[in-house]
């Protein structure tokens, strides 16, 4: 996922996949600076302002799962409810499902950053949800609002 153009551009790419994934959060972290420090730079459906002073540990909630291991995380009370318990963010903004996913730009292989969604009513995310979301990152002509 590339963050050509404005940040409008870019928040509105991620209210996109917010509303097509039925999620009620999103959110975007990417390394700050020269650091591999992580915080959630972009925010859409929150109602906590602490979520934006919040810094991603390795192996802490989902960001810190896939900072760590690279790959898709999920959390559901009726699947690894210690997970959701665990994460900051879902705490924070009282999500009762959510999922993450590692970012990378161009042809890269290694993470440029996580993107984090969250459900307030409890659905989990399907495994079709995950692909969609997976193959969304993937491309950016999947990102675009308009295109199915």
């Amino acid at each position: 996922m590339e963050r050509a153009g404005t940040d409008d551009e870019f928040d509105r790419r991620l209210e996109w996949i917010r509303l097509k994934s039925g999620s009620d959060f999103i959110a975007y972290a990417q390394p700050a600076g020269s650091s591999r420090r992580m915080g959630w730079d972009r925010i859409l459906g929150g109602s906590n302002v602490r979520v934006r002073q919040m810094t991603i540990k390795p192996g802490v909630g989902l960001g810190g799962m896939v900072m760590r291991h690279g790959t898709v995380y999920t959390a559901h009370e009726g699947e690894n409810p210690f997970m959701r318990e665990e994460c900051p963010v879902m705490l924070a903004e009282k999500l009762l499902s959510g999922m993450a996913f590692p970012v990378t730009t161009g042809h890269s292989t290694a993470s440029s950053g996580i993107l984090l969604l969250g459900r307030r009513d409890g659905r989990a995310y399907a495994k079709t949800e995950t692909a969609w979301i997976k193959s969304a990152l993937s491309g950016r002509s999947a990102f675009e609002p308009g295109k199915k």
